[in-house]
C-alpha cells in the first residue's frame, strides 16, 4: 500500500477584508464588489514561498523521524529563485539529509498534483521510501484586479509512504493541454489574463470532467463511488456547477474558500485535501484535481490509520488569521508601492556566497552545538564549550534548534532601526534545554510581547538585495499569543503548579481539556493509546501531537501510551505524572470505545472491551491516583459518563452500562474523598469526537463541539470548586445537572408480614408516585425514611427540648442518658456541635470505648462537625423535623466524616 503518510499545511497570519481593497479602489473598478467577500491571506514583509514551504513541512514532519524522508519535492509558480535550486533551501531548513533528491517543480498551476503522482510512482518503484512534497504561493498581482480579489497566499505539504499510511493511492491519470488562461512571461511581474469567461467555459468547464471521466474509465467507478471532491475553481458558481456536472451533490464538495484565505496557487489543490483529511472517515474515497495547462486527476481511500492521529492542525492554521483593513500595508509587503525608508536602509546587502554556503546548517537549519562532555548546548556552534566548568574543546555535535522551546529572556521595540513594519521588535531569546542568541521577532504587535513569554522559531526572510536579486533567509522568533484559549477564555493561571493526567486525550474531548488546563499553567501528561474507535490498535502519534502542541504553545506536558484497560496500565499512567512532575493533582477519565451492537448481537468479547476501557479503566487509572490524593490532602477526579448511560439508547447496552457504573463508582468514592478535600464529579458531554460523528445527525455536528464542554470540566478541576458526586449535562454550551431522586412511597402492610401483590397493585399509584421526590446523599439517607416510616411519631413533649430547661444547653447535658452503648462497639468518633442562635454555642461529644462525654467548647480535632440552628436542632430532637429535609434545604450543615455523622442517629435515642 502507498499513499499518504502525514500531512500538514500553513496559512500566513495576516489577512486583509476583501471589503477593504474595493473601499480603497471600488472608484477605479465598482464591479470588485462581486468578489468582495471574506478575507484573502497574505504573507507578512518577510514571509515568501520558501518560509511557506518550510512551515508546511514542519506541520508535516512534526513527530516523524526526518532521517527517513528519501527525497524532497518544491513546487510553486512563484519561485523566488529562477536559477537557483529552490528544494535546496528548504531542505536545509528542514534539515533533511544531504544525499536525497531535490527537485523544484514549476510552470503550471498543476506542478503540485502533477509532483504528487511522480512522488507517488517514485515511492511505488522502491528508489525512496518516503517523499516529502511541499507546496506554495505567493503570486504578485496588481492592485484593484480580480485576481488580487481571488488569490491568496498558502501552502500544503504531503509526505508520501509505504507504511502506516492514512489515505491509500487508488491510481491517477494526467491529461496535458497547452490552454492559456494566463501566461507570465519571462521578467515579467504580472500574469497576463484572458478573458474569464474564457477560463471558466473552456477551461475549468471542460478540462476538469474530461479528466475526471478518464479516471473513472481507468478505475472503472463512478461518482457514487467518491465521498469528497476536490478541486480548485476560484469562480465560486461555476464550482458548484462543474461538481453538479460530475454527478456529485453539494455535501461531496470541498469547498474552495474563498472566504477564509482564497486561491493559493500550485498549492491549492494540496490545501484543499488538507481540509477534507481533517474530517475525513476510514473508508472514504477522495478525489483530487489539479487544474493549469489540462489536469490531473487521482483518487484516494482514508485509511483507519487516520483515526489514531491527531487532527485538526491545518484548520487551526486556517482560523488562525488575524485581519487588518490596512489594505496600503498589504500593498507595502507585496513591493507594489515604494515609500522613502531613509538612508538608514541604503546599508550594504551583498551576500558572499562563500559564507552563505560554509554556514548553510547554522543559518538555514539552525543548527548549533552540544558539548559531548558535559551536555551544554550553545548557539552558534563553536571549538569551544561556553560552559565555565567545562571549557572542553573539540566536543561539540550538531543540535537543531528549530523545534525547541524558548521564551523571552529581554526584547526591545525599535523606532530607528529600518523595518518594513516598524517598530523592529528584537531581543534575547532563551531555550529551555540551553542556548541562546539575539532574534528579531516576526508576526507579532509590540504590546504583545512579554519578558517570559514562550516563543517559537520559524524560517523566515531577512532581508532583500534588489539590487542583485538576492534574498537572504534565517530564522526568527515567533512570540506565541496566549491572550484566549481554545474555548476563547482569557489566559489566566489557575491550575499553576497543579499536575493534571487526562486519558484519550489524543484528540476530541480530551485533546481539548488537555489544552486548555495547559494553556493555564497546568501540567498535563496526555495519555493515549491511539487506537481505533473500536480499541483495536495503538500509535503513538496521537499523544505526541498533543504534547508537541501544548510545548508549542509555551506548556509542560509528557506522553503516555499506556492502556487504561489493566491495571498496569493505570499504575503507569500516574507514575508517568509523578516521574515528571512529583505530584498528581487531577484525573480526568476520557478514555473510552464504542463496539455497537444490539443486544443479542453483542458478543461478551465485545461487552468486556467497551466496561475494560471505561468503567475498569476509570478504576485502574483512579485508584493510584486517589492514593496520592489522599497523601497531599488534595484532588479532583472527574468521570466522564454519557446520556446513553443516564437515559439509554438502543444498541449500546455495552456502552449504557459501563457509563451508568461510573456514577456508581462516584457516588462512593465522593464519601472516602470528602474527609481528604478530594472532589468527584461526573460529566455527561455530547460533543462531536470520532466516537459519536457517525451517531449524531451532521448538523448538530457542527455545533457541537468539544470547546464548549472544556469550560465546565475545568470548573470541576478547579481548587474553588466546593461540588462533588454530582453529574452535570453539557453540549453546545448549554448545561445542567442530572440527579437521581426518590419519591416518597407508600408504606404497605404493618411491616412484620410481607404484602402481596395484589397489595402492591392497590398502592402502586403511591409507590409510582414523584410528587415531593428526594435526592439522598449517600446509602444511610435512602434508607432513613423506611425506617422512619415504621417508627413512632413525633415525642411527646416529655423527651426533652424546649420542655427542658435552658433548651438546646439541656439536650447536650442529656446526651449521655441517651446514649446506647450497646450499639457504639468498635466505634471511636468525636462529634463537634456548633448551635447558632437564642441558647446556642458549640459543644463536642466524644464516643469511645463504648462510653461517652460531653463537653462544652471546641474539640482538638473533631471528626465531624455539625452547624445549624438552634431552633432546628430543638426541632429536629422533638421529632418535629426531618434531619434529610433539613439537610437538602441547607440548615443542617455537615463537615468532615460524612459516614460518621450517620452514626448519631444509631448512638442516641431520645
Amino acid at each position: 500500500m502507498i499513499g499518504i503518510v502525514s500531512y500538514g499545511g500553513y496559512i500566513p497570519r495576516l489577512r486583509l477584508n476583501r471589503m477593504a481593497i474595493y473601499r480603497h479602489m471600488g472608484w477605479f473598478a465598482p464591479a470588485l464588489v462581486t468578489v468582495a467577500q471574506g478575507e484573502r491571506s497574505f504573507c507578512n514583509w518577510d514571509e515568501d514561498v520558501l518560509t511557506l514551504a518550510v512551515e508546511a513541512g514542519r506541520n508535516c514532519l512534526r513527530g516523524r523521524d526526518r532521517s527517513r524522508v528519501d527525497g524532497h519535492y518544491l513546487c510553486s509558480t512563484s519561485f523566488p529563485f529562477t536559477d537557483r535550486l529552490n528544494a535546496g533551501i528548504s531542505k536545509e531548513a528542514l534539515n533533511l539529509r544531504d544525499d536525497l533528491p531535490a527537485m523544484d517543480f514549476s510552470s503550471s498551476q498543476r506542478c503540485g498534483t502533477s509532483a504528487l503522482l511522480t512522488a507517488l510512482d517514485v515511492v511505488k518503484g522502491g528508489s525512496c521510501g518516503e517523499v516529502l512534497l511541499a507546496a506554495a504561493d505567493k503570486r504578485p498581482t496588481r492592485p484593484a484586479s480580480f485576481y488580487e480579489m481571488w488569490y491568496g497566499d498558502g501552502a500544503a505539504a504531503l509526505l508520501l509512504g509505504s507504511e502506516n499510511v492514512l489515505a491509500e493511492y487508488l491510481g491517477g491519470v494526467s491529461l496535458a493541454k497547452d490552454f492559456v488562461g494566463h501566461y507570465r512571461g519571462a521578467g515579467r511581474d504580472f500574469d497576463y489574463t484572458w478573458e474569464e469567461r474564457w477560463i471558466r467555459d473552456e477551461g475549468y468547464s471542460k478540462i476538469i470532467p474530461e479528466a475526471v471521466g478518464a479516471l473513472f474509465e481507468k478505475l472503472s467507478i463512478t461518482m457514487e463511488d467518491v465521498d469528497h471532491l476536490v478541486f480548485p475553481c476560484f469562480f465560486k458558481a461555476e464550482h458548484r456547477k462543474i461538481a453538479k456536472k460530475l454527478g456529485a451533490g453539494p455535501e461531496k464538495l470541498i469547498d474552495n474558500l474563498h472566504e477564509v484565505c482564497g486561491e493559493t496557487g500550485a498549492a491549492h489543490p494540496l490545501v484543499m485535501l488538507c481540509h477534507a483529511l481533517e474530517t475525513a472517515k476510514p473508508g472514504e474515497r477522495i478525489l483530487l484535481c489539479g487544474f493549469g495547462q489540462g489536469a490531473d486527476a487521482l483518487l484516494f481511500r482514508v485509511t483507519d490509520e487516520i483515526a489514531s492521529r491527531e487532527r485538526g492542525a491545518f484548520l487551526r492554521t486556517l482560523e488562525n488569521g488575524c485581519a487588518t483593513e490596512n489594505y496600503m500595508k498589504f500593498l507595502k509587503f507585496r513591493d507594489l508601492i515604494d515609500p522613502e525608508m531613509g538612508i538608514r536602509a541604503e546599508a550594504p546587502t551583498q551576500t558572499a556566497m562563500t559564507v552563505l554556503y560554509r554556514n548553510r546548517k547554522m543559518l538555514h537549519g539552525l543548527i548549533g552545538g552540544k558539548c559531548a562532555s558535559c551536555g551544554t548546548a550553545q548557539f552558534p556552534k563553536m571549538d569551544i564549550c561556553v560552559n565555565p566548568d567545562c571549557r572542553a574543546t573539540g566536543t561539540q555535535t550538531e543540535h537543531p534548534f528549530a523545534d525547541e522551546p524558548a521564551r523571552v529572556k529581554s526584547f526591545t521595540a525599535d523606532l530607528l532601526a529600518v523595518s518594513v513594519d516598524p517598530p523592529a521588535i528584537y531581543g534575547m531569546v532563551e531555550f529551555e534545554n540551553g542556548g541562546r542568541f539575539m532574534a528579531d521577532f516576526t508576526d507579532v504587535e509590540k504590546e504583545d510581547v512579554a519578558v517570559g513569554q514562550p516563543v517559537r522559531m520559524v524560517f523566515r526572510k531577512r532581508y532583500t538585495d534588489k539590487e542583485r536579486g538576492f534574498s537572504g533567509y534565517f530564522w526568527k522568533a515567533l512570540p506565541i499569543l496566549q491572550k484566549k484559549t481554545e474555548t476563547g477564555a482569557s489566559r489566566s493561571s489557575d491550575f499553576d503548579d497543579r499536575v493534571a493526567v487526562v486519558t484519550g486525550a489524543g484528540a476530541g474531548l480530551g485533546r481539548v481539556y488537555a489544552l486548555e488546563l495547559a494553556a493555564r499553567g497546568c501540567k498535563v501528561v496526555v495519555n493515549d493509546l491511539g487506537g481505533a474507535a473500536d480499541g483495536r490498535g495503538d500509535s503513538k502519534n496521537a499523544a505526541d501531537a498533543v504534547v508537541e502542541e501544548i510545548r508549542q504553545a509555551g506548556g509542560e506536558a509528557v506522553a503516555s501510551y499506556d492502556s487504561v484497560a489493566t491495571p498496569e496500565g493505570g499504575e503507569a499512567i500516574i507514575n508517568a505524572a509523578l516521574s515528571a512532575f512529583g505530584r498528581i493533582d487531577i484525573v480526568i477519565n476520557n478514555a473510552g470505545i464504542l463496539r455497537d451492537r444490539s443486544f443479542l448481537k453483542l458478543g461478551p468479547e465485545d461487552w468486556k472491551a467497551v466496561l475494560d476501557v471505561h468503567l475498569a479503566g476509570a478504576y485502574h487509572v483512579t485508584r493510584p491516583a486517589f492514593a496520592k490524593m489522599r497523601e497531599q490532602g488534595y484532588g479532583r477526579i472527574v468521570f466522564t459518563t454519557s446520556a446513553a448511560g443516564l437515559f439509554g439508547n438502543f444498541g449500546q447496552t455495552n456502552y449504557s452500562a459501563a457509563k451508568l457504573g461510573l456514577v456508581g463508582l462516584m457516588n462512593s468514592l465522593k464519601l472516602e474523598g470528602l474527609k481528604y478535600d478530594i472532589k468527584v464529579n461526573t460529566v455527561a458531554p455530547i460533543a462531536r469526537t470520532r466516537l459519536t460523528e457517525d451517531i449524531l445527525p451532521p448538523d448538530l455536528l457542527e455545533r457541537m463541539r468539544p470547546e464548549f464542554v472544556a469550560p465546565l470540566v475545568l470548573y470541576l478541576c478547579r481548587e474553588d470548586c466546593e461540588e462533588s458526586g454530582q453529574v452535570f449535562n453539557a453540549a453546545m454550551g448549554y448545561y445542567n445537572r442530572s440527579a437521581i431522586f426518590t419519591g416518597p412511597g407508600a408504606v404497605v402492610g404493618d411491616g412484620r408480614t410481607p404484602p402481596t401483590p395484589e397489595d402492591i397493585h392497590r398502592h402502586f399509584d403511591a409507590i409510582h408516585d414523584l410528587g415531593n421526590a428526594r435526592e439522598y446523599h449517600n446509602l444511610t439517607e435512602a434508607l432513613n425514611p423506611m425506617i422512619d416510616a415504621f417508627e413512632s411519631g413525633p415525642a411527646d413533649g416529655n423527651g426533652g427540648g424546649s420542655s427542658e430547661p435552658g433548651g438546646v444547653a439541656a439536650i447536650f447535658k442529656r446526651m449521655p442518658e441517651a446514649f446506647q452503648a450497646d450499639k457504639s462497639e468498635g466505634v471511636s468518633a468525636v462529634f463537634q456541635y456548633v448551635i447558632g442562635g437564642d441558647g446556642g454555642g458549640e459543644w463536642f461529644v466524644t464516643v469511645k470505648e463504648q462510653t461517652c462525654s460531653v463537653q462544652k467548647g471546641r474539640a482538638d480535632a473533631a471528626d465531624t462537625t455539625i452547624k445549624m440552628d438552634g431552633a432546628d436542632f430543638l426541632a429536629l430532637m422533638q421529632g418535629k423535623a426531618n434531619a434529610m429535609n433539613l439537610f437538602t434545604t441547607g440548615k443542617l450543615k455537615v463537615e468532615g466524616d460524612m459516614m460518621k455523622s450517620q452514626l448519631i442517629g444509631k448512638l442516641f435515642r431520645f
